[in-house]
């Protein structure tokens, strides 16, 4: 599994070198995270409908993985401010492109930006299944675009 780790962590230095946009950005994310999750065979279910326009979206993940789950399931740039010291060292490492810059800006180039948060109200909340993760967003009225 580890060397199937580190084949996805040169992939996504490929996949990241096309257009210089957050938009292609969070595209290559969730294409990292997904397949990163593949790896580990962890499945990962959508409940709600995608955002129509990139915006901020507070995340909801109480591990690592779950964050991953929700790359996977949303393509958007994590702003690494938000996550544990830990999170942002295995981003790296798996070479997902994370927030750089303004999120106003990331927004404005066409990506979503997922900030993690601990409060109960959230547009993205990432829970633990038997084979996976559950990855749900809130109803397209309880979100506001950035």
């Amino acid at each position: 599994m580890i060397a199937r780790l580190a084949g996805l962590a040169i992939d996504a230095r490929v996949a990241i070198n096309g257009p210089r946009n957050a938009g292609s950005h969070a595209s290559a994310a969730r294409w990292i995270a997904a397949n990163a999750l593949a790896v580990r065979g962890v499945r990962v279910t959508l409940e709600g409908d995608l955002p129509r326009a990139p915006r901020v979206l507070a995340l909801h993940a109480s591990t690592f993985t779950a964050a991953i789950a929700a790359l996977a399931a949303v393509p958007a740039l994590l702003d690494a401010a938000t996550v544990p010291r830990r999170w942002r060292l295995l981003l790296c490492a798996l070479g997902v492109p994370t927030l750089e810059g303004a999120r106003s800006t990331a927004v404005h180039d066409g990506a979503s930006v997922l900030e993690c948060t601990t409060s109960a109200s959230c547009e993205l909340a990432v829970d633990r299944e038997l084979d996976g993760f559950r990855v749900r967003i809130a109803p397209a009225r309880r979100m506001l675009v950035a």
